[in-house]
């Protein structure tokens, strides 16, 4: 589904809301079987068990999430409308179908729409469960900038919440999906001062969870996009609601003076990272074992830069990767200059230098992909999830790499 000054008040414990509706400092968006043994707090049996029900799961009541979220660990994959080819369900436990949004985002009333794909529409998505009977497919709704309009208006108001929640229902039902994930960015927020936004929207946002909750019942995912800096949300209340938090943990740094997704805080710059994201997260209420950690697929070079020090665009697709390293070529003409692959052993993610050794592109690959997914087995995460799909490459190699390290093979069946 992550940068300018931002002053946020903490008004009540574990309450973020804001005076005014500015960008948040956070975010610089991209166009954002073998059982083995599974995280602790976890049963990798397939059944949904890891839904965090559980005693300190957050959970204040029996019944308030779903009863099936799903085959555990989770290998989650964003997959949006742009999308020409079918995903592979012997490498993915879940799909969240993008993009839903608000049939009216300026005043959020008249419910949302699903945009689907003409090549690939959700029917035929569903239908891979056919060969994948566990497999999990939501709708995202919501998204980066203006893809996230209609959430405040929509939630400071209730009559608008309730035909918001009956509206997410009927397409469920309609297209027979298995849940919902707001990707709302953010509350209290206006993401580059196109996203409406009001002081009271992480409050009123509680409330539009409820009655989604109440609405669509304990057979349904109910899931959140969460940024990095794990603001914005009163997770303590949201998790009554919540069945897991998608975390962005990538978009926080990029070349030349950052890391898109470091797992370690860098030795080399000044970023959030992994583990400071999750532990932000558990401070405000959210468990270790109902959080699903970020991949990108892509790298992040550096934004507008002089034409001189050009060489990639901002964001670079992992698809492209293997021209550039292997051919010298990026999207079919030579590099501007040579680069190379140089691994940060702290942060442990590769980036790409030029000549004079300057970090030109930070991205993600399979070496780093497995060293994220032996840390999410091992600190017990429920799993990891990736944006998006069609950037992998024809082999997915970065999806493949952490079904590796979750499941000791390249797939999840």
């Amino acid at each position: 589904m992550i940068k300018k000054l931002l002053t946020v008040a903490a008004i009540a414990a574990g309450v973020f809301l804001s005076p005014s509706c500015q960008k948040p400092d956070d975010i610089t968006p991209p166009a954002p079987e073998n059982k083995t043994a599974a995280p602790e707090g976890q049963e990798n049996n397939g059944s949904g068990s890891g839904s965090g029900s559980g005693e300190g799961s957050g959970s204040t009541a029996s019944g308030t999430l779903c009863t099936d979220i799903g085959q555990t660990p989770i290998v989650l994959t964003y997959f949006t409308e742009y999308n020409e080819k079918l995903p592979d369900p012997s490498i993915i436990t879940h799909i969240n179908y993008a993009h839903g949004r608000f049939k009216n985002p300026k005043t959020g009333d008249g419910g949302i729409v699903i945009t689907e794909s003409k090549q690939v529409p959700i029917s035929k998505v569903i239908a891979l469960k056919e060969k994948n009977p566990r497999l999990k497919v939501m709708v995202m709704i919501g998204g980066w900038g203006g893809h996230a309009d209609g959430f405040s208006m929509m939630a400071k108001d209730p009559a608008k919440r309730t035909e918001f929640c009956h509206s997410v229902h009927e397409n469920i039902k309609k297209f027979k999906l298995d849940g919902v994930d707001i990707d709302w960015e953010y509350p209290t927020q206006s993401a580059d001062n196109e996203t409406g936004c009001d002081p009271n929207d992480t409050k009123n946002f509680n409330l539009v969870l409820k009655e989604l909750r109440d609405t669509l019942g304990t057979d349904k995912i109910i899931s959140f996009a969460s940024s990095s800096s794990a603001k914005y949300v009163d997770w303590k209340t949201a998790m009554k609601y919540l069945d897991y938090v998608n975390v962005m943990t990538y978009d926080m740094g990029a070349a030349p003076s950052g890391h898109n997704s470091p797992l370690h805080k860098s030795a080399m710059f000044n970023h959030r990272s992994w583990d400071e994201s999750i532990e932000a997260h558990v401070k405000g209420g959210v468990p270790k074992n109902r959080q699903v950690m970020g991949i990108p697929l892509y790298g992040k070079s550096k934004k507008n830069p002089s034409s001189s020090e050009k060489i990639f665009e901002y964001s670079v697709k992992y698809y492209e990767i293997p021209d550039i390293l292997e051919k010298g070529m990026y999207r079919g003409k030579p590099l501007a200059r040579p680069v190379y692959r140089r691994w940060e052993s702290t942060s442990m993610v590769p980036y790409l230098v030029d000549d004079a050794g300057v970090n030109v592109l930070s991205y993600d690959d399979p070496e780093s992909v497995t060293a994220k997914g032996e840390y999410v087995k091992k600190d017990g995460e429920l799993g990891a999830m990736f944006w998006e799909y069609r950037y992998d490459d024809d082999n997915r190699s970065l999806i493949k790499s952490l079904v590796k390290a979750l499941y000791g093979k390249e797939t999840i069946l």
